[in-house]
C-alpha cells in the first residue's frame, strides 16, 4: 500500500529543467530526425501546449533546430551540453 508521502511523491510535477532535460537525452540517443509530435509522445506526459513552450526554449537557446516540415534533431551544442549533464550528476544527486 501507499502512503500519503509516496502518492505526494507521484503527484509532483517534473520541473522545467527535468522536462528539458529529458527532451535533450531523446535526441540524444535517437540520433535520427524525429517529428516533434514522436518526441512529445516519446519524452514527456505534458499537454503538447506545454511540451511546445519547452521544445521552442531549446530552439532559442540554440540546443534543438527544427525542420520546415517539423522534424527535430540537437544541434552539436544540444550534444555537447547533454554529455556535460550526463557527467555532472553524479555530482549533484
Amino acid at each position: 500500500m501507499f502512503d500519503g508521502a509516496t502518492l505526494k511523491m507521484a503527484r509532483m510535477r517534473k520541473s522545467a529543467v527535468q522536462i528539458r532535460f529529458e527532451v535533450l537525452e531523446y535526441l540524444f540517443f535517437n540520433t535520427k530526425p524525429q517529428l516533434r509530435t514522436v518526441i512529445w509522445r516519446k519524452s514527456t506526459n505534458l499537454s503538447y501546449d506545454d511540451f511546445l513552450k519547452h521544445l521552442v526554449f531549446l530552439e532559442e537557446k540554440g540546443l534543438v533546430k527544427e525542420s520546415a516540415e517539423g522534424f527535430c534533431t540537437l544541434t552539436e551544442e544540444g550534444r555537447k551540453l547533454y554529455v556535460d549533464l550526463r557527467k555532472s550528476l553524479p555530482s549533484i544527486l
